[in-house]
């Protein structure tokens, strides 16, 4: 008998401290002291977060606050990815906030003037701030209906090829814009030259980036970086180099 009341009793006790720390996680905290925001860019700027934070309550130090509900208003911002908001152990209200990252800015098509990050969502641009990224040409025909390029099989063959760019140095920095026609074929613009890069469908990326190295290295190197108006690495084992007249 005495083993089921002191049972019984460990179970009213626990069932109490597990419902008090739901209670203080997720609702109805009071903030004693100031606003700690902790953000990776700028796409947003301070006074924006602050004034969606200060919606959910008139001061710091005498409104209780919700913490759930100031994320999820933090979350209905286009450019926010993910948000962690707690009370620190001297009161501080801490909103950690992390925010999609261009790797890629899209510039024409029906999502004209987008960014795009390293894991296809689409995304707007911002007054507040500009990054210097790939630029994409895209034909109307291509609707993306949950705001992600990797919603497509294409898609997905075109982030992993703006992946691999960005992660080469000599890539990145000679590659400025991607032209992609109806066929879902795609010419590379580069920066240093005025050759163009006919690359076809972005499959075989190894392959055709290998190319691409050879002919700057090797060619380039001997016969001049605007000798030649257009090189083809669209076909298996083939650089077609194309002179100008």
């Amino acid at each position: 008998m005495i083993d089921k009341i002191q049972k019984f009793t460990s179970f009213l006790t626990a069932l109490v401290i597990v419902s008090a720390l739901v209670a203080f996680a997720s609702y109805d905290h009071k903030v004693s002291n100031n606003l700690i925001l902790m953000t990776d860019s700028s796409f947003i700027n301070k006074k924006s977060l602050e004034k969606i934070i200060f919606l959910e309550m008139d001061t710091l130090s005498d409104e209780k606050v919700n913490f759930f509900e100031i994320e999820k208003k933090l979350h209905l911002h286009p450019h926010v990815k993910e948000v962690k908001v707690y009370k620190d152990l001297t009161g501080n209200l801490n909103v950690s906030l992390s925010q999609f990252k261009p790797v890629a800015r899209i510039v024409s098509g029906k999502f004209s003037d987008h960014y795009v990050d390293k894991d296809g969502i689409i995304f707007p641009t911002s007054k507040n701030f500009s990054k210097r990224v790939i630029l994409i040409h895209l034909p109307d025909i291509f609707n993306f209906e949950s705001n992600s390029l990797t919603e497509s099989v294409f898609g997905k063959d075109l982030m992993n090829m703006i992946n691999l760019i960005n992660e080469n140095d000599f890539f990145r920095m000679i590659i400025s814009e991607i032209d992609v026609d109806r066929n879902k074929n795609i010419v590379i613009h580069p920066v240093i030259s005025k050759q163009k890069i006919i690359f076809g469908y972005p499959d075989m990326l190894e392959e055709k980036f290998q190319k691409i190295s050879l002919f700057y290295n090797d060619i380039v190197s001997a016969k001049g970086w605007n000798t030649y108006k257009s090189v083809n690495v669209k076909f298996k084992n083939q650089i077609i180099c194309d002179k100008f007249s």
